[in-house]
């Protein structure tokens, strides 16, 4: 099986993502436009949520909100690279806290990417894409 044949096959299952998000309006949008890109979504409102469904599934991706009660995004983050099924799961974390100190702990402990928020909603489905399309391309081979 070559690789086009690989890129049809993913365009044709549903990706599993997490969304851990608490805050409830920008929680459900998010939902609302990766459902209708075709993901298959959870979603947590705080760590404690969080880190069950991430104990339970195998993910294809996971969207943090660094902010989050009872477990914080950082903490969260390191439980998911410890985490057997999902510490190769691409993490995008999704935060106010932009700073440039906190973008650079974000993406040593683990995350994948990092958008702050406000971002563009494109942006982020295009990086959720491609971060998902080339962690499967290795999963695959």
């Amino acid at each position: 099986m070559d690789g086009t044949d690989i890129a049809t096959r993913m365009l044709h299952m549903k990706n599993k993502i997490l969304i851990v998000e608490d805050e409830f309006l920008m929680l459900s949008f998010l939902r609302q436009r990766t459902e209708k890109e075709n993901f298959k979504v959870d979603i947590a409102i705080d760590g404690n949520q969080a880190i069950e469904c991430i104990d339970k599934n195998k993910y294809d991706c996971i969207l943090v909100d660094l902010m989050l009660p009872f477990v914080s995004g950082f903490e969260l983050i390191a439980h998911i690279r410890a985490n057997k099924q999902n510490k190769e799961t691409p993490i995008i974390v999704l935060s106010a806290l932009s700073t440039e100190s906190t973008i650079i702990e974000t993406l040593s402990i683990g995350a994948n990417d990092f958008l702050k928020k406000p971002f563009a909603l494109n942006v982020l489905l295009t990086k959720l894409k491609l971060l998902i399309g080339g962690h499967n391309l290795l999963r695959t081979a």
